[in-house]
């Protein structure tokens, strides 16, 4: 499976750099609150930021925010949107599920490592590390997650030979 709970299993530089914020906001505590993370010091990182609101109980996750970096590597700005409703652009289409079910069940940071082939799906485009990092708010049936994808070095090309993600038709 491409996702682990060790921070070692991904070598992004953006990544660790959000472990160590998030570390340094615990103050103690399991996880920090959604408060205590300030976009302004982390704002070399906000265009590659996901922020969502996963329910414990149903386990839906909703997405808050989406970074503009984000956005453009799915073609498509998901914020405000259910990850049950969309047809996702990566590699390993059950990722993003089981990157939150391990969240729920271990309480601990994800991490992993897919990929975003492009539009007819034949090869991989974009190589991406990512680390999820969970956050406590005051409503004790649903915890956030503030996430990174980071895309490396990626070489000039056209977003638009990536598949894209899309809400599924209903």
């Amino acid at each position: 499976m491409p996702l682990s709970s060790d921070p070692n299993f991904v070598a992004s530089k953006k990544v660790h750099a959000l472990l160590d914020y998030w570390n340094a906001r615990r103050q103690g505590k399991e996880w920090p609150s959604r408060v205590s993370i300030m976009p302004w010091e982390i704002a070399p990182y906000l265009p590659n930021v996901v922020i969502s609101e996963i329910n414990i109980k149903t386990r839906h996750v909703y997405y808050r925010l989406v970074g503009t970096k984000v956005a453009e590597m799915s073609r498509f700005d998901f914020t405000g949107r259910w990850l049950h409703e969309m047809q996702l652009a990566s590699q390993e289409t059950r990722i993003w599920d089981q990157a939150y079910a391990m969240i729920i069940e271990t309480g601990s940071p994800v991490y992993g490592h897919t990929g975003i082939p492009i539009s007819d799906g034949s090869e991989i485009l974009v190589e991406e590390e990512f680390g999820m990092f969970p956050l406590q708010v005051p409503n004790t049936e649903v915890f956030q997650c503030l996430a990174l994808e980071d895309y490396g070095a990626v070489m000039h090309f056209d977003p638009d030979e990536l598949r894209a993600m899309r809400p599924v038709k209903s």
